[in-house]
Protein backbone atom coordinates (compact mmCIF):
# COMPACT_ATOMS: atom_id res chain seq x y z
CA UNK A 1 0.00 0.00 0.00
CA UNK A 2 1.53 3.25 -1.16
CA UNK A 3 1.16 6.61 0.52
CA UNK A 4 2.47 8.31 3.63
CA UNK A 5 2.06 6.98 7.13
CA UNK A 6 -0.36 9.81 7.92
CA UNK A 7 -2.54 8.90 4.94
CA UNK A 8 -2.48 5.23 5.91
CA UNK A 9 -3.34 6.04 9.51
CA UNK A 10 -6.17 8.39 8.46
CA UNK A 11 -7.56 5.93 5.93
CA UNK A 12 -7.38 3.17 8.53
CA UNK A 13 -9.32 5.21 11.08
CA UNK A 14 -11.81 6.29 8.42
CA UNK A 15 -12.28 2.68 7.34
CA UNK A 16 -12.79 1.70 10.97
CA UNK A 17 -15.43 4.43 11.34
CA UNK A 18 -17.23 3.33 8.16
CA UNK A 19 -17.08 -0.28 9.32
CA UNK A 20 -18.54 0.68 12.69
CA UNK A 21 -21.40 2.60 11.09
CA UNK A 22 -22.05 -0.31 8.71
CA UNK A 23 -22.15 -2.71 11.63
CA UNK A 24 -24.66 -0.47 13.40
CA UNK A 25 -26.87 -0.35 10.31
CA UNK A 26 -26.61 -4.11 9.72
CA UNK A 27 -27.38 -4.83 13.36
CA UNK A 28 -30.35 -2.49 13.11
CA UNK A 29 -31.62 -4.38 10.05
CA UNK A 30 -31.35 -7.67 11.91
CA UNK A 31 -32.73 -6.56 15.28
CA UNK A 32 -35.30 -3.81 14.67
CA UNK A 33 -37.86 -5.71 12.49
CA UNK A 34 -38.02 -8.75 14.83
CA UNK A 35 -38.33 -6.40 17.78
CA UNK A 36 -41.14 -4.46 16.16
CA UNK A 37 -42.91 -7.64 15.10
CA UNK A 38 -42.68 -9.04 18.61
CA UNK A 39 -43.94 -5.72 19.98
CA UNK A 40 -46.90 -5.82 17.56
CA UNK A 41 -47.61 -9.42 18.53
CA UNK A 42 -47.64 -8.47 22.21
CA UNK A 43 -49.91 -5.50 21.57
CA UNK A 44 -52.21 -7.59 19.39
CA UNK A 45 -52.43 -10.18 22.17
CA UNK A 46 -53.65 -7.53 24.57
CA UNK A 47 -56.05 -6.12 21.96
CA UNK A 48 -57.39 -9.62 21.23
CA UNK A 49 -58.10 -10.14 24.93
CA UNK A 50 -60.01 -6.84 25.09
CA UNK A 51 -61.99 -7.59 21.92
CA UNK A 52 -62.82 -11.09 23.22
CA UNK A 53 -64.53 -9.61 26.27
CA UNK A 54 -66.77 -7.69 23.89
CA UNK A 55 -67.81 -10.75 21.86
CA UNK A 56 -68.06 -13.39 24.62
CA UNK A 57 -71.63 -12.36 25.66
CA UNK A 58 -72.72 -12.48 22.04
CA UNK A 59 -71.12 -15.85 21.40
CA UNK A 60 -72.35 -17.49 24.57
CA UNK A 61 -76.02 -17.37 23.50
CA UNK A 62 -77.63 -20.40 22.04
CA UNK A 63 -78.17 -18.81 18.66
CA UNK A 64 -75.74 -15.93 18.26
CA UNK A 65 -76.75 -13.21 15.83
CA UNK A 66 -74.28 -13.20 12.97
CA UNK A 67 -75.37 -9.84 11.70
CA UNK A 68 -74.99 -8.27 15.12
CA UNK A 69 -71.57 -9.84 15.56
CA UNK A 70 -70.51 -8.69 12.07
CA UNK A 71 -71.68 -5.15 12.79
CA UNK A 72 -69.85 -5.10 16.12
CA UNK A 73 -66.66 -6.29 14.37
CA UNK A 74 -66.88 -3.31 11.95
CA UNK A 75 -67.37 -0.88 14.83
CA UNK A 76 -64.40 -2.23 16.79
CA UNK A 77 -62.24 -2.13 13.67
CA UNK A 78 -63.04 1.53 13.14
CA UNK A 79 -62.24 2.35 16.77
CA UNK A 80 -58.97 0.36 17.00
CA UNK A 81 -57.72 0.27 13.41
CA UNK A 82 -57.45 -3.48 13.67
CA UNK A 83 -58.90 -6.10 11.45
CA UNK A 84 -61.41 -8.04 13.58
CA UNK A 85 -62.59 -11.53 12.69
CA UNK A 86 -65.05 -13.70 14.68
CA UNK A 87 -64.93 -17.42 13.94
CA UNK A 88 -67.31 -20.11 15.08
CA UNK A 89 -65.99 -23.23 16.76
CA UNK A 90 -66.15 -25.19 13.48
CA UNK A 91 -64.15 -22.54 11.57
CA UNK A 92 -67.01 -20.63 9.95
CA UNK A 93 -66.43 -16.87 9.77
CA UNK A 94 -69.42 -15.14 11.40
CA UNK A 95 -67.91 -11.63 11.56
CA UNK A 96 -65.28 -9.88 9.40
CA UNK A 97 -64.44 -6.19 9.58
CA UNK A 98 -62.93 -6.11 6.07
CA UNK A 99 -65.94 -7.75 4.37
CA UNK A 100 -69.60 -6.95 4.01
CA UNK A 101 -72.17 -9.17 5.62
CA UNK A 102 -73.31 -10.65 2.35
CA UNK A 103 -69.70 -11.66 1.56
CA UNK A 104 -69.37 -13.78 4.71
CA UNK A 105 -70.61 -17.01 3.14
CA UNK A 106 -67.89 -16.81 0.50
CA UNK A 107 -65.09 -16.67 3.06
CA UNK A 108 -63.36 -20.08 3.34
CA UNK A 109 -63.35 -22.03 6.56
CA UNK A 110 -60.64 -20.76 8.98
CA UNK A 111 -60.34 -23.76 11.25
CA UNK A 112 -57.11 -24.83 9.54
CA UNK A 113 -55.44 -21.47 10.02
CA UNK A 114 -52.24 -21.81 12.11
CA UNK A 115 -53.26 -19.21 14.66
CA UNK A 116 -56.71 -20.91 15.09
CA UNK A 117 -55.11 -24.33 15.55
CA UNK A 118 -52.71 -22.91 18.12
CA UNK A 119 -55.59 -21.12 19.93
CA UNK A 120 -57.56 -24.37 19.88
CA UNK A 121 -54.68 -26.12 21.63
CA UNK A 122 -53.46 -23.45 24.03
CA UNK A 123 -56.12 -20.76 24.08
CA UNK A 124 -54.09 -18.22 22.05
CA UNK A 125 -52.12 -18.32 18.80
CA UNK A 126 -50.38 -16.04 16.34
CA UNK A 127 -49.14 -16.18 12.75
CA UNK A 128 -47.78 -13.88 10.07
CA UNK A 129 -48.67 -14.39 6.41
CA UNK A 130 -50.01 -12.84 3.27
CA UNK A 131 -53.76 -12.48 3.38
CA UNK A 132 -55.51 -13.65 0.23
CA UNK A 133 -58.65 -11.88 1.43
CA UNK A 134 -57.18 -8.34 1.47
CA UNK A 135 -53.95 -8.98 -0.44
CA UNK A 136 -51.52 -7.71 2.29
CA UNK A 137 -49.04 -9.14 4.84
CA UNK A 138 -50.73 -9.34 8.20
CA UNK A 139 -49.98 -10.51 11.72
CA UNK A 140 -52.82 -12.53 13.21
CA UNK A 141 -53.49 -13.14 16.91
CA UNK A 142 -56.40 -15.44 17.77
CA UNK A 143 -57.83 -16.24 21.21
CA UNK A 144 -60.48 -18.77 22.20
CA UNK A 145 -63.74 -17.15 23.31
CA UNK A 146 -63.87 -19.53 26.27
CA UNK A 147 -61.88 -22.51 27.53
CA UNK A 148 -62.04 -25.28 25.04
CA UNK A 149 -63.25 -22.82 22.34
CA UNK A 150 -66.83 -24.05 22.68
CA UNK A 151 -68.15 -20.69 21.48
CA UNK A 152 -65.47 -20.05 18.82
CA UNK A 153 -62.59 -17.68 18.38
CA UNK A 154 -61.87 -13.97 18.19
CA UNK A 155 -59.00 -12.91 15.92
CA UNK A 156 -57.40 -9.52 15.43
CA UNK A 157 -54.90 -8.63 12.69
CA UNK A 158 -52.69 -5.70 11.84
CA UNK A 159 -50.95 -5.06 8.49
CA UNK A 160 -47.14 -5.26 8.70
CA UNK A 161 -46.75 -2.25 6.43
CA UNK A 162 -46.19 -0.23 9.56
CA UNK A 163 -43.15 -2.34 10.43
CA UNK A 164 -41.67 -1.75 6.97
CA UNK A 165 -42.44 1.98 7.13
CA UNK A 166 -41.05 2.32 10.65
CA UNK A 167 -37.95 0.35 9.73
CA UNK A 168 -37.39 2.53 6.66
CA UNK A 169 -37.79 5.70 8.73
CA UNK A 170 -35.33 4.41 11.31
CA UNK A 171 -32.88 3.40 8.59
CA UNK A 172 -33.03 6.83 7.01
CA UNK A 173 -32.54 8.42 10.38
CA UNK A 174 -29.58 6.21 11.23
CA UNK A 175 -28.04 6.73 7.75
CA UNK A 176 -28.40 10.48 8.09
CA UNK A 177 -26.92 10.33 11.56
CA UNK A 178 -24.03 8.17 10.28
CA UNK A 179 -23.34 10.61 7.47
CA UNK A 180 -23.41 13.51 9.89
CA UNK A 181 -21.10 11.69 12.28
CA UNK A 182 -18.74 10.87 9.40
CA UNK A 183 -18.63 14.49 8.19
CA UNK A 184 -18.02 15.73 11.72
CA UNK A 185 -15.58 12.98 12.76
CA UNK A 186 -13.41 12.76 9.60
CA UNK A 187 -11.60 16.10 10.26
CA UNK A 188 -11.07 14.93 13.83
CA UNK A 189 -9.65 11.63 12.54
CA UNK A 190 -7.36 13.53 10.15
CA UNK A 191 -6.09 15.68 13.00
CA UNK A 192 -5.68 12.63 15.21
CA UNK A 193 -3.78 10.76 12.45
CA UNK A 194 -1.52 13.76 11.91
CA UNK A 195 -0.93 14.21 15.65
CA UNK A 196 -0.22 10.49 16.11
CA UNK A 197 2.03 10.01 13.07
CA UNK A 198 3.97 13.28 13.37
CA UNK A 199 6.37 11.93 16.06
CA UNK A 200 6.77 8.70 14.09
CA UNK A 201 7.54 10.61 10.88
CA UNK A 202 10.02 12.81 12.76
CA UNK A 203 11.71 9.71 14.16
CA UNK A 204 11.76 8.14 10.69
CA UNK A 205 13.37 11.29 9.27
CA UNK A 206 16.01 11.32 12.01
CA UNK A 207 16.64 7.58 11.50
CA UNK A 208 17.08 8.16 7.75
CA UNK A 209 19.55 10.98 8.48
CA UNK A 210 21.44 8.70 10.85
CA UNK A 211 21.58 6.05 8.12
CA UNK A 212 23.13 8.67 5.79
CA UNK A 213 25.65 9.64 8.49
CA UNK A 214 23.96 12.93 9.46
CA UNK A 215 23.71 13.19 13.25
CA UNK A 216 22.88 16.92 13.40
CA UNK A 217 19.13 16.54 14.00
CA UNK A 218 17.30 15.26 17.08
CA UNK A 219 13.72 14.04 17.48
CA UNK A 220 11.46 16.68 19.17
CA UNK A 221 9.78 15.54 22.38
CA UNK A 222 5.94 15.44 22.35
CA UNK A 223 4.32 14.97 25.75
CA UNK A 224 5.12 12.08 28.04
CA UNK A 225 3.73 9.08 26.20
CA UNK A 226 5.48 5.97 24.89
CA UNK A 227 6.51 7.75 21.68
CA UNK A 228 8.34 10.36 23.74
CA UNK A 229 10.25 7.56 25.43
CA UNK A 230 11.09 6.09 22.05
CA UNK A 231 12.19 9.53 20.76
CA UNK A 232 14.43 9.99 23.81
CA UNK A 233 15.97 6.56 23.25
CA UNK A 234 16.53 7.33 19.55
CA UNK A 235 18.22 10.64 20.40
CA UNK A 236 20.48 8.91 22.92
CA UNK A 237 21.28 6.19 20.37
CA UNK A 238 22.09 8.85 17.75
CA UNK A 239 24.47 10.62 20.13
CA UNK A 240 26.21 7.38 21.09
CA UNK A 241 26.41 6.22 17.49
CA UNK A 242 27.87 9.57 16.42
CA UNK A 243 30.51 9.38 19.15
CA UNK A 244 31.41 5.80 18.25
CA UNK A 245 31.55 6.54 14.52
CA UNK A 246 33.85 9.47 15.19
CA UNK A 247 36.03 7.22 17.26
CA UNK A 248 35.95 4.59 14.50
CA UNK A 249 36.80 7.25 11.91
CA UNK A 250 39.79 8.32 13.97
CA UNK A 251 40.89 4.73 14.37
CA UNK A 252 40.27 4.05 10.68
CA UNK A 253 42.24 7.15 9.68
CA UNK A 254 45.08 6.13 11.97
CA UNK A 255 45.00 2.56 10.71
CA UNK A 256 44.83 3.78 7.11
CA UNK A 257 47.82 6.07 7.66
CA UNK A 258 49.75 3.21 9.24
CA UNK A 259 48.88 0.79 6.44
CA UNK A 260 49.66 3.36 3.74
CA UNK A 261 53.03 4.23 5.27
CA UNK A 262 54.08 0.61 5.74
CA UNK A 263 56.66 -0.69 3.33
CA UNK A 264 55.39 -4.20 4.03
CA UNK A 265 52.34 -5.38 2.14
CA UNK A 266 49.27 -6.08 4.29
CA UNK A 267 46.38 -8.31 3.21
CA UNK A 268 43.16 -8.87 5.21
CA UNK A 269 41.04 -11.93 4.39
CA UNK A 270 37.55 -12.65 5.77
CA UNK A 271 36.33 -15.85 7.40
CA UNK A 272 35.53 -17.49 4.05
CA UNK A 273 38.87 -16.64 2.45
CA UNK A 274 37.89 -13.58 0.40
CA UNK A 275 40.03 -10.45 0.29
CA UNK A 276 38.73 -7.51 2.32
CA UNK A 277 41.68 -5.10 2.24
CA UNK A 278 45.05 -4.66 0.62
CA UNK A 279 47.27 -1.70 1.48
CA UNK A 280 49.00 0.51 -1.05
CA UNK A 281 52.36 -1.19 -0.75
CA UNK A 282 50.87 -4.62 -1.54
CA UNK A 283 48.90 -3.25 -4.49
CA UNK A 284 52.04 -1.69 -5.90
CA UNK A 285 54.17 -4.79 -5.37
CA UNK A 286 51.69 -7.14 -7.05
CA UNK A 287 49.98 -4.64 -9.38
CA UNK A 288 46.47 -5.37 -8.12
CA UNK A 289 43.51 -2.98 -8.02
CA UNK A 290 40.00 -2.71 -6.61
CA UNK A 291 38.83 -5.65 -8.72
CA UNK A 292 40.72 -7.94 -6.33
CA UNK A 293 38.38 -7.08 -3.45
CA UNK A 294 35.92 -9.88 -2.74
CA UNK A 295 37.93 -12.51 -4.63
CA UNK A 296 39.86 -15.39 -3.12
CA UNK A 297 43.61 -15.37 -2.42
CA UNK A 298 44.26 -18.03 -5.05
CA UNK A 299 42.32 -16.13 -7.73
CA UNK A 300 44.33 -12.94 -7.20
CA UNK A 301 47.86 -14.20 -6.42
CA UNK A 302 47.85 -17.57 -8.24
CA UNK A 303 50.14 -18.98 -5.55
CA UNK A 304 49.30 -22.28 -3.91
CA UNK A 305 51.71 -21.81 -0.98
CA UNK A 306 50.10 -18.49 -0.03
CA UNK A 307 46.61 -19.98 -0.36
CA UNK A 308 47.58 -22.89 1.91
CA UNK A 309 49.05 -20.49 4.47
CA UNK A 310 45.84 -18.45 4.56
CA UNK A 311 43.68 -21.60 4.73
CA UNK A 312 45.69 -23.07 7.61
CA UNK A 313 45.37 -19.85 9.58
CA UNK A 314 41.64 -19.52 8.82
CA UNK A 315 41.10 -23.14 9.80
CA UNK A 316 42.26 -22.36 13.32
CA UNK A 317 44.96 -25.00 13.30
CA UNK A 318 47.54 -22.29 14.02
CA UNK A 319 46.88 -18.70 15.05
CA UNK A 320 50.22 -17.43 13.64
CA UNK A 321 52.17 -18.92 10.78
CA UNK A 322 55.27 -17.85 8.85
CA UNK A 323 56.63 -19.05 5.54
CA UNK A 324 58.91 -17.93 2.74
CA UNK A 325 56.87 -17.68 -0.44
CA UNK A 326 58.26 -17.13 -3.94
CA UNK A 327 56.10 -15.28 -6.48
CA UNK A 328 56.85 -15.62 -10.16
CA UNK A 329 54.84 -12.60 -11.33
CA UNK A 330 54.99 -9.74 -12.13
CA UNK A 331 58.68 -10.51 -11.49
CA UNK A 332 60.25 -13.22 -9.39
CA UNK A 333 60.41 -12.08 -5.79
CA UNK A 334 60.72 -13.77 -2.42
CA UNK A 335 58.61 -12.71 0.58
CA UNK A 336 58.70 -13.64 4.23
CA UNK A 337 54.93 -14.02 4.79
CA UNK A 338 53.35 -14.01 8.25
CA UNK A 339 49.68 -14.83 8.79
CA UNK A 340 47.75 -14.21 12.02
CA UNK A 341 44.17 -15.16 12.83
CA UNK A 342 41.58 -12.51 13.63
CA UNK A 343 39.61 -13.77 16.61
CA UNK A 344 36.40 -12.35 18.06
CA UNK A 345 35.84 -12.05 21.80
CA UNK A 346 33.91 -15.34 21.79
CA UNK A 347 36.89 -17.07 20.24
CA UNK A 348 35.32 -17.51 16.82
CA UNK A 349 37.50 -16.88 13.79
CA UNK A 350 36.83 -13.67 11.90
CA UNK A 351 39.47 -13.88 9.19
CA UNK A 352 43.22 -13.45 8.95
CA UNK A 353 45.85 -10.73 8.46
CA UNK A 354 48.75 -11.54 6.16
CA UNK A 355 51.92 -9.41 6.15
CA UNK A 356 54.36 -9.57 3.22
CA UNK A 357 57.99 -8.67 3.93
CA UNK A 358 60.03 -8.46 0.73
CA UNK A 359 63.30 -10.30 1.32
CA UNK A 360 64.25 -10.52 -2.36
CA UNK A 361 67.03 -7.95 -1.92
CA UNK A 362 68.27 -9.66 1.24
CA UNK A 363 68.46 -13.00 -0.54
CA UNK A 364 70.18 -11.37 -3.50
CA UNK A 365 72.66 -9.73 -1.15
CA UNK A 366 73.23 -13.03 0.59
CA UNK A 367 73.77 -14.69 -2.77
CA UNK A 368 76.14 -11.90 -3.81
CA UNK A 369 77.98 -12.22 -0.51
CA UNK A 370 78.48 -15.94 -0.98
CA UNK A 371 79.53 -15.42 -4.60
CA UNK A 372 81.83 -12.57 -3.54
CA UNK A 373 83.53 -14.67 -0.88
CA UNK A 374 83.88 -17.55 -3.31
CA UNK A 375 85.24 -15.29 -6.05
CA UNK A 376 87.65 -13.48 -3.72
CA UNK A 377 88.86 -16.78 -2.35
CA UNK A 378 89.38 -18.06 -5.87
CA UNK A 379 91.07 -14.88 -7.10
CA UNK A 380 93.43 -14.77 -4.11
CA UNK A 381 94.14 -18.50 -4.07
CA UNK A 382 95.51 -18.61 -7.62
CA UNK A 383 98.29 -15.95 -7.31
CA UNK A 384 99.09 -17.03 -3.74
CA UNK A 385 99.46 -20.62 -4.87
CA UNK A 386 101.75 -19.55 -7.70
CA UNK A 387 103.82 -17.31 -5.40
CA UNK A 388 104.04 -20.06 -2.79
CA UNK A 389 105.08 -22.62 -5.40
CA UNK A 390 107.86 -20.47 -6.83
CA UNK A 391 109.14 -19.51 -3.38
CA UNK A 392 109.32 -23.18 -2.39
CA UNK A 393 111.19 -23.87 -5.63
CA UNK A 394 113.69 -21.10 -4.86
CA UNK A 395 114.20 -22.55 -1.40
CA UNK A 396 114.85 -26.04 -2.70
CA UNK A 397 118.32 -27.59 -2.48
CA UNK A 398 120.15 -27.15 -4.69
CA UNK A 399 118.69 -23.73 -5.60
CA UNK A 400 117.86 -23.06 -9.28
CA UNK A 401 120.29 -21.25 -11.51
CA UNK A 402 120.56 -17.48 -11.74
CA UNK A 403 118.52 -17.12 -14.95
CA UNK A 404 115.79 -19.46 -13.71
CA UNK A 405 115.67 -17.73 -10.31
CA UNK A 406 115.30 -14.38 -12.02
CA UNK A 407 112.40 -15.72 -14.07
CA UNK A 408 110.76 -17.12 -10.91
CA UNK A 409 111.15 -13.77 -9.12
CA UNK A 410 109.60 -11.93 -12.07
CA UNK A 411 106.60 -14.27 -11.90
CA UNK A 412 106.33 -13.70 -8.13
CA UNK A 413 106.50 -9.95 -8.71
CA UNK A 414 103.81 -10.10 -11.41
CA UNK A 415 101.36 -11.98 -9.18
CA UNK A 416 102.23 -9.76 -6.20
CA UNK A 417 101.28 -6.74 -8.30
CA UNK A 418 98.09 -8.52 -9.28
CA UNK A 419 97.31 -9.21 -5.61
CA UNK A 420 98.02 -5.60 -4.75
CA UNK A 421 95.68 -4.40 -7.52
CA UNK A 422 92.99 -6.86 -6.44
CA UNK A 423 93.17 -5.78 -2.80
CA UNK A 424 93.16 -2.10 -3.82
CA UNK A 425 90.07 -2.64 -5.94
CA UNK A 426 88.34 -4.58 -3.13
CA UNK A 427 89.08 -1.78 -0.67
CA UNK A 428 87.80 0.78 -3.16
CA UNK A 429 84.52 -1.10 -3.72
CA UNK A 430 84.10 -1.64 0.02
CA UNK A 431 84.55 2.06 0.70
CA UNK A 432 82.09 3.02 -2.05
CA UNK A 433 79.44 0.52 -0.95
CA UNK A 434 79.70 1.48 2.72
CA UNK A 435 79.59 5.18 1.72
CA UNK A 436 82.70 5.75 3.78
CA UNK A 437 84.49 7.29 0.81
CA UNK A 438 83.69 11.01 0.73
CA UNK A 439 83.51 12.63 -2.68
CA UNK A 440 85.55 15.80 -3.15
CA UNK A 441 83.14 17.66 -5.39
CA UNK A 442 84.42 20.30 -7.78
CA UNK A 443 83.74 21.57 -11.28
CA UNK A 444 86.11 20.48 -14.03
CA UNK A 445 86.35 20.01 -17.77
CA UNK A 446 85.59 16.51 -18.98
CA UNK A 447 87.59 17.04 -22.18
CA UNK A 448 90.72 17.96 -20.17
CA UNK A 449 90.32 14.84 -18.00
CA UNK A 450 89.79 12.62 -21.07
CA UNK A 451 92.96 14.01 -22.63
CA UNK A 452 94.97 13.21 -19.48
CA UNK A 453 93.66 9.62 -19.40
CA UNK A 454 94.50 9.15 -23.09
CA UNK A 455 98.04 10.34 -22.49
CA UNK A 456 98.44 7.87 -19.60
CA UNK A 457 97.36 4.92 -21.73
CA UNK A 458 99.06 6.11 -24.93
CA UNK A 459 101.97 3.61 -24.63
CA UNK A 460 99.58 0.65 -24.42
CA UNK A 461 97.59 1.96 -27.39
CA UNK A 462 100.80 2.47 -29.38
CA UNK A 463 101.97 -1.07 -28.63
CA UNK A 464 98.71 -2.49 -30.10
CA UNK A 465 98.54 0.05 -32.93
CA UNK A 466 95.13 1.24 -31.68
CA UNK A 467 94.10 4.80 -32.44
CA UNK A 468 92.43 6.69 -29.59
CA UNK A 469 90.36 9.80 -30.37
CA UNK A 470 88.79 12.32 -27.99
CA UNK A 471 85.75 13.93 -29.60
CA UNK A 472 84.71 16.03 -26.60
CA UNK A 473 84.20 19.69 -27.44
CA UNK A 474 85.97 22.32 -25.35
CA UNK A 475 82.64 24.17 -25.18
CA UNK A 476 81.01 21.30 -23.25
CA UNK A 477 79.69 22.57 -19.88
CA UNK A 478 81.80 21.63 -16.87
CA UNK A 479 81.04 18.53 -14.82
CA UNK A 480 80.60 18.62 -11.05
CA UNK A 481 82.11 15.65 -9.25
CA UNK A 482 85.14 14.06 -7.66
CA UNK A 483 87.82 14.47 -10.34
CA UNK A 484 90.01 11.72 -8.89
CA UNK A 485 87.21 9.15 -8.84
CA UNK A 486 85.92 10.11 -12.28
CA UNK A 487 89.46 9.94 -13.63
CA UNK A 488 89.42 6.31 -12.43
CA UNK A 489 86.11 5.74 -14.29
CA UNK A 490 87.51 6.98 -17.61
CA UNK A 491 90.81 5.16 -17.04
CA UNK A 492 89.07 1.80 -16.37
CA UNK A 493 86.75 2.14 -19.37
CA UNK A 494 89.53 3.18 -21.75
CA UNK A 495 91.86 0.51 -20.36
CA UNK A 496 89.22 -2.18 -20.95
CA UNK A 497 88.63 -0.93 -24.48
CA UNK A 498 92.33 -1.10 -25.28
CA UNK A 499 92.67 -4.59 -23.77
CA UNK A 500 89.79 -6.13 -25.74
CA UNK A 501 90.23 -4.31 -29.06
CA UNK A 502 92.30 -6.00 -31.76
CA UNK A 503 95.45 -4.42 -33.10
CA UNK A 504 94.75 -1.71 -35.60
CA UNK A 505 91.39 -0.96 -33.98
CA UNK A 506 89.94 2.36 -32.90
CA UNK A 507 88.65 3.70 -29.56
CA UNK A 508 86.70 6.94 -29.29
CA UNK A 509 85.61 9.05 -26.31
CA UNK A 510 82.55 11.25 -26.90
CA UNK A 511 80.31 13.42 -24.70
CA UNK A 512 77.05 15.33 -25.11
CA UNK A 513 75.03 17.67 -22.92
CA UNK A 514 71.36 17.96 -21.91
CA UNK A 515 69.62 20.40 -19.60
CA UNK A 516 70.44 18.41 -16.49
CA UNK A 517 73.33 16.06 -17.22
CA UNK A 518 76.34 15.28 -19.40
CA UNK A 519 76.56 11.89 -21.05
CA UNK A 520 79.94 10.35 -21.85
CA UNK A 521 80.58 7.24 -23.96
CA UNK A 522 83.72 5.16 -24.58
CA UNK A 523 83.24 3.07 -27.71
CA UNK A 524 85.42 0.68 -29.67
CA UNK A 525 85.20 -1.41 -32.81
CA UNK A 526 86.31 -4.62 -31.08
CA UNK A 527 84.68 -8.08 -31.18
CA UNK A 528 81.66 -6.99 -29.15
CA UNK A 529 79.84 -8.79 -26.33
CA UNK A 530 76.99 -11.29 -26.59
CA UNK A 531 73.64 -9.95 -25.35
CA UNK A 532 73.30 -12.54 -22.56
CA UNK A 533 76.41 -11.10 -20.86
CA UNK A 534 75.38 -7.43 -20.94
CA UNK A 535 73.14 -7.41 -17.79
CA UNK A 536 75.98 -8.90 -15.70
CA UNK A 537 78.98 -6.88 -16.88
CA UNK A 538 78.94 -4.52 -13.88
CA UNK A 539 78.83 -7.37 -11.35
CA UNK A 540 81.94 -8.07 -9.31
CA UNK A 541 84.31 -10.70 -10.76
CA UNK A 542 82.08 -11.24 -13.79
CA UNK A 543 84.14 -12.02 -16.87
CA UNK A 544 82.96 -12.83 -20.37
CA UNK A 545 86.19 -14.75 -21.07
CA UNK A 546 87.85 -15.66 -17.76
CA UNK A 547 91.06 -17.08 -19.25
CA UNK A 548 91.70 -14.06 -21.44
CA UNK A 549 90.81 -11.65 -18.65
CA UNK A 550 93.38 -13.13 -16.31
CA UNK A 551 95.90 -13.23 -19.16
CA UNK A 552 95.37 -9.49 -19.65
CA UNK A 553 95.80 -8.81 -15.94
CA UNK A 554 92.19 -7.90 -15.12
CA UNK A 555 90.84 -8.29 -11.58
CA UNK A 556 87.16 -8.50 -12.62
CA UNK A 557 86.33 -5.47 -10.45
CA UNK A 558 87.00 -2.58 -12.82
CA UNK A 559 83.47 -2.19 -14.21
CA UNK A 560 81.96 -2.72 -10.77
CA UNK A 561 84.10 0.17 -9.48
CA UNK A 562 82.93 2.28 -12.43
CA UNK A 563 79.30 1.56 -11.60
CA UNK A 564 79.69 2.45 -7.90
CA UNK A 565 81.53 5.71 -8.61
CA UNK A 566 78.94 6.87 -11.17
CA UNK A 567 76.03 5.95 -8.88
CA UNK A 568 77.72 7.80 -6.01
CA UNK A 569 77.63 10.92 -8.22
CA UNK A 570 73.90 10.46 -8.89
CA UNK A 571 74.48 9.33 -12.46
CA UNK A 572 73.67 6.31 -14.58
CA UNK A 573 75.82 3.70 -16.33
CA UNK A 574 74.92 1.24 -19.11
CA UNK A 575 76.43 -0.68 -21.99
CA UNK A 576 75.49 -1.32 -25.64
CA UNK A 577 77.21 -3.91 -27.80
CA UNK A 578 76.89 -5.96 -30.98
CA UNK A 579 79.05 -8.91 -31.91
CA UNK A 580 81.76 -8.06 -34.45
CA UNK A 581 80.71 -4.38 -34.39
CA UNK A 582 82.10 -3.13 -31.10
CA UNK A 583 81.01 -2.04 -27.63
CA UNK A 584 79.95 1.31 -26.13
CA UNK A 585 80.06 2.03 -22.39
CA UNK A 586 77.89 5.00 -21.37
CA UNK A 587 77.72 6.95 -18.14
CA UNK A 588 76.00 10.21 -17.21
CA UNK A 589 76.96 12.88 -14.68
CA UNK A 590 75.14 15.95 -13.33
CA UNK A 591 76.00 19.28 -14.90
CA UNK A 592 77.66 21.99 -12.88
CA UNK A 593 75.38 24.99 -12.16
CA UNK A 594 76.65 28.54 -12.85
CA UNK A 595 76.92 29.27 -9.11
CA UNK A 596 78.99 26.11 -8.58
CA UNK A 597 81.24 27.04 -11.51
CA UNK A 598 81.79 30.52 -10.12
Amino acid sequence: MKGSLQQKWFLGLAALLVLLLLVINVCLDYTLPPYLIEKIRSDLGRDAAVVRRTFVPKLSTTTPSREEIHTLAHELSKETGLRVTVIARHGTVIGESDKSFIELPSIPNHLDRPEIQEALRSGAGSATRHSETIGRDLMYVAVAADPGAAHGFVRVALPLDQVTQLTSRVRRTIALASLSVGILVLPLLFWLAKKTTLPILEMADVAARIARGDFSKRVPMHGGNELSGLASTLNAMSAQLEARLRELDREKAGLGAILSSMTEGVLVVDAVGRILLANRSLRTQFQIGEEAMGRTVLEVFRNRALEELAADTLGGRETIREREVTFATPQERVFDVKAASLLFQNGAGGGTVIVFHDITRLQQLETHRRDFVANVSHELRTPLAIIKGYIETLLDEPPPGRDESSRFLQTIQKHSIRLEALIADLLSISALESQQARLQLESFSLSTMAGAVIRELEPEARNKSISVACEISNTLPPVRGDSGRLHQVLFNLLDNALKYTQSGGRVTIRASSTDREIECVVCDNGPGIASEHLPHLFERFYRVDRARSRELGGTGLGLSIVKHIVLAHGGRVWVESQLEKGTSFHFSLPRSTPSETA
